[in-house]
């Protein structure tokens, strides 16, 4: 006998923990959490010197929680005393906010795809069989998924964020392949252990002083930055995008669109983010001629009815939800639009009901 979900997450992060506990909190105790390792894996795998750019600090006596927390009540500057949390750190945040939370996680489970059921359910094909939700919420992130091939020769580098330390590096020049955060990270540890950095940009973001924060680089990093500059050792490069990197006579030589070769005697390293898990999903949300997803009012798939988005993938217009203390003010919306569906199923009727043009219901 095939057993449905009601709600379906997968991904045992911030975003899908978040939205667990927002359900939670609507009176839904029944929320089936899936992960292909376990929770808060992405940032356990981070490299041993990364640090969370937005601070941790607890002010919940002024109704501000802190940056990192995923519900106002618990803070993880409070509960590690850290300010800026490695990400082994964080995991255990995750892991004790999904004990007190009781949630349920069911871990080893891969997610592989999604399939628009004829009953009107969601299909998940996984490692471990199909499983059925009446609603799904996509909260799988991005770190498991870097951006590993985005150019021939790209096996050649090494990405930064499957490195286990910055240690692992060896050598007195390197190569960065992208300025923005992941770049700057790498090169503020490579300089600290007095080797010399070059990094290679098209977009320059060490000029960009103004912007949305998920945009710029953060206050904590053009520190840095400032501090890495004073060295003498970091050298910013605007440049064409790379289009090939080759191996001659032990070197490595990095071509731009322009024509112009950048040569290093250690694998360059790429910094240029990640492909995320929406790359596992084509056709489950609607793109605009950009390729930006396409979502209703309540993050709501509109192709796939059922089907929601929580994490740093949401966005609207121009506004970027790629932050913690960005994302975490969908999940109500989304626990909300779950329960109104919820309550439709079973009644039969709901408020909604009467209010046929409101987006954030889509019957199935």
């Amino acid at each position: 006998m095939t057993t449905t979900f009601n709600t379906i997450i997968v991904g045992a992060g911030p975003a899908g923990l978040g939205v667990a506990i927002a359900l939670k909190q609507l009176g839904f105790e029944d929320s089936l959490i899936v992960d292909r390792h376990g929770i808060g894996h992405s940032f356990e795998n981070w490299p041993r010197e990364t640090r969370f750019i937005t601070p941790s600090f607890p002010a919940h006596e002024f109704g501000c929680p802190d940056l990192n927390a995923v519900t106002a009540s618990f803070s993880p500057g409070a509960w590690l005393s850290a300010e800026h949390p490695t990400g082994k750190q964080y995991a255990r945040y995750l892991r004790e906010l999904a004990v007190r939370n009781e949630l349920e996680v069911q871990t080893g489970i891969d997610v592989r795809g999604l399939l628009r059921h004829e009953n009107g359910t969601i299909k998940l094909d996984t490692s471990g069989g199909a499983l059925y939700g009446r609603t799904v919420v996509w909260a799988a992130g991005e770190f498991q998924y870097p951006n590993t091939n985005p150019f021939p020769g790209s096996e050649l580098c090494i990405h930064s964020m499957t490195l286990a330390s910055y240690s692992e590096l060896k050598g007195a020049e390197f190569l960065v392949i992208g300025g923005y955060e992941s770049g700057m990270d790498v090169a503020s540890h490579l300089i600290a252990h007095c080797a010399k950095v070059r990094v290679l940009d098209p977009s320059v973001p060490w000029e960009e002083t103004e912007g949305d924060p998920s945009s710029i680089l953060s206050i904590k990093t053009r520190a840095r930055l400032e501090g890495m500059q004073k060295t003498g050792r970091l050298i910013l490069n605007r440049s064409a995008p790379v289009m090939e990197v080759t191996q001659i006579d032990g070197l490595y030589r990095t071509q731009t669109a322009d024509g112009k070769q950048w040569t290093s005697a250690t694998r360059p390293i790429l910094a240029n983010g990640f492909r995320g898990s929406l790359s596992l999903l084509p056709d489950a949300f609607a793109r605009d001629e950009r390729g930006q997803i396409q979502l209703s009012a309540c993050d709501e798939s509109t192709v796939m009815p059922g089907l929601f988005l929580a994490g740093p993938h949401v966005r609207h217009g121009d506004q970027l939800f790629c932050f913690i203390y960005k994302f975490r003010t969908r999940f109500p919306i989304v626990a909300a639009a779950i329960a109104e569906k919820r309550t439709y199923h079973e009644n039969r009727y709901s408020a909604a009901a009467h209010n046929p043009n409101r987006d954030c219901l889509s019957r199935t």
